[in-house]
């Protein structure tokens, strides 16, 4: 899924991290403007009987909405159904065992997603990606990066044992869809034992490639961006050429993974813009032509200037592997000085 600002406000609870997100009263105002289906059923809002609206959305392409099912006509992912007036909002808790996560072992990790108008645990979500819940934890210099899916557990929360390398601060990002709602992204700081220093001192200082090309389990991927660079909230195309680092052949043996040729997440040098985006090529089975390789094209829009540390991952040969780059977004607008 895709995502700028993340726009919620973290509130440690003890051994527990609450996030909350802001108003609604924007998502409404958006909702009351999508039209709606005739049907029977009927909901009450403002203390007047309307008809309960369903549209079908694209969980990576929330703006691609329909009346009807289908596939997503971007992605061809199937369309979900959403309700535009059902404008709850979520909150997560996030705790882990013991309270205080050590350093290089494994600990626990627990999550639950509540409804805010009731705090009732939210236990029905909608596959996306052949996943019902995407983690992703990302030390706050940028130098660890991992993709994870906990599973449910039968009172609702999703549980995953973790284990982080070094002692310092986390940011553990949630990206999952409650049946009916709407794309949710989270993010929340996690500290481990055994940390002298402070959130300032362990912030990433990135430098951006000079050579954006990588080589990984004998094969090279090379990025290339827009020949004027990245603009900070424009719609960017990143374009990833594989060959095999040996012979310099093209790969066209790609395997899908969970869902999509690739995954790819964007994170800004502050932690605070993520992006989550896929290709835009094709699965085989939608009849169009595959995109194993030797070509991936991923979009999305990098809301703010600044550094940014970019992880993509890729499945060959049965393995999962992730290439990393480290690029610069320049303002929207010229600098005067």
């Amino acid at each position: 899924m895709a995502g700028g600002a993340l726009g919620r406000t973290q509130v440690p609870l003890g051994s527990a991290v609450r996030t909350w997100p802001r108003s609604r009263a924007c998502v409404l105002a958006l909702a009351l403007l999508v039209p709606w289906p005739c049907g029977t059923n009927i909901r009450t809002v403002f203390g007047q009987a309307v008809p309960q609206a369903v549209v079908y959305f694209c969980p990576m392409h929330p703006h691609v909405r329909m009346h009807g099912p289908g596939a997503c006509p971007l992605c061809r992912m199937a369309l979900v159904p959403s309700d535009p007036l059902d404008v709850r909002e979520y909150g997560l808790d996030m705790t882990t065992v013991p309270p205080s996560p050590p350093a290089g072992r494994p600990f626990q990790l627990r999550l639950i997603v509540r409804d805010l108008d009731t705090s009732a645990v939210v236990r029905e979500f909608t596959v996306v990606h052949e996943k019902l819940y995407h983690l992703f934890v990302v030390s706050q210099d940028l130098e660890h990066y991992a993709h994870l899916h906990p599973e449910q557990e039968n009172d609702g929360s999703f549980v995953l044992d973790l284990a982080l390398p070094r002692a310092g601060y986390y940011k553990v990002y949630s990206d999952f869809l409650p049946a009916g709602g709407t794309p949710q992204v989270f993010g929340q700081v996690l500290v481990t034992t055994g940390f002298s220093g402070d959130l300032a001192s362990s912030a990433a200082r990135l430098v951006p490639d000079r050579v954006l090309k990588k080589t990984i389990a004998g094969m090279s991927v090379e990025l290339q961006l827009p020949a004027d660079g990245l603009i900070a909230g424009r719609a960017e195309t990143f374009i990833y050429r594989m060959t095999d680092a040996r012979t310099g052949a093209p790969v066209t043996d790609l395997e899908p993974y969970l869902g999509a040729w690739g995954h790819s997440l964007a994170l800004s040098d502050d932690t605070v813009s993520v992006v989550h985006a896929h290709p835009t090529e094709l699965l085989p089975e939608t009849g169009a032509a595959t995109g194993g390789g030797p070509v991936l094209t991923f979009k999305g829009l990098l809301p703010k200037a600044g550094g940014y540390r970019i992880w993509t991952q890729l499945k060959r040969g049965g393995t999962v592997f992730t290439v990393p780059f480290t690029v610069a977004v320049a303002s929207s607008s010229p600098v005067v000085r």
